[in-house]
């Protein structure tokens, strides 16, 4: 007759003999951290674009966000609103060109030669960037009611302005300007000769039945507005 099957002696040792059944989720694998630096950058891209085409009314969160590849989360943890992107905006388009004035260095130049390359700069910029363009716009339409909230723009124009007054003063010394030139007003009719044909393009067009889109047309503006420039500074070529 056969033994009946021998019982552990111990049931605790028996039991405790068992593989341990896992607790919880297996672990996943952790994930690369996010580049902060360059989703931000990608989120301030993508409201450049999305406040010039509709304004800051008709601009929406969620099409930046998802311009950016990004989502409404990541997008108000780097800017916080709705207002202060836009803002953020308006600070970075503004700065933008300040920076590239100054790298410039105007002071090193001839005055003539200085002015004519603040002019030629001026122009290629707004040429080169309707988005900009349209912003500005924008920004007028409403007042220029988020600009006056930001610190930092009311203190990018002033090395600015200060630049071309040095380069005027030389000129004047020198006997190649005329006396009494304003530094800012100077500046505003270079904005306005590198803008204006720009923003006001299609009614401009229609008006006269000319494109002032073509690029024949736009090289004519410059050299006419560069002319006009040179005229107004009194330039006398040293003898």
């Amino acid at each position: 007759m056969a033994k009946p099957a021998t019982q552990p002696k111990d049931r605790k040792t028996a039991v405790a003999a068992k593989p341990a059944p896992a607790r919880g989720r297996p672990a996943k694998p952790a994930q690369r951290p996010r580049d902060a630096a360059a989703t931000a950058e990608r989120i301030l891209q993508s409201a450049i674009a999305e406040f010039a085409e509709n304004g800051y009314a008709g601009a929406r969160i969620d099409a930046i966000a998802r311009g950016a590849d990004a989502n409404m989360r990541m997008l108000y943890h780097y800017f916080g609103s709705k207002d202060a992107l836009y803002i953020r905006v308006l600070e970075t388009v503004f700065n933008d060109i300040r920076v590239q004035e100054q790298r410039l260095k105007l002071n090193n130049m001839a005055p003539l030669e200085a002015m004519i390359k603040l002019f030629d700069f001026t122009y290629s910029h707004f040429a080169a960037n309707p988005l900009f363009i349209r912003i500005l716009a924008s920004e007028n339409l409403l007042g220029a009611k988020f600009l006056t909230r930001s610190k930092r723009v009311s203190t990018l124009s002033s090395p600015l302005l200060l630049a071309i007054k040095e380069v005027l003063s030389r000129g004047e010394k020198e006997g190649v300007f005329r006396r009494g030139i304003d530094p800012l007003q100077l500046y505003v009719s270079m904005v306005a000769m590198s803008y204006v044909h720009i923003s006001n393009a299609p009614t401009l067009s229609h008006l006269f039945g000319t494109n002032l889109s073509s690029p024949s047309w736009r090289a004519q503006r410059r050299r006419h507005a560069t002319e006009m420039m040179i005229a107004f500074l009194g330039f006398v070529a040293p003898r």
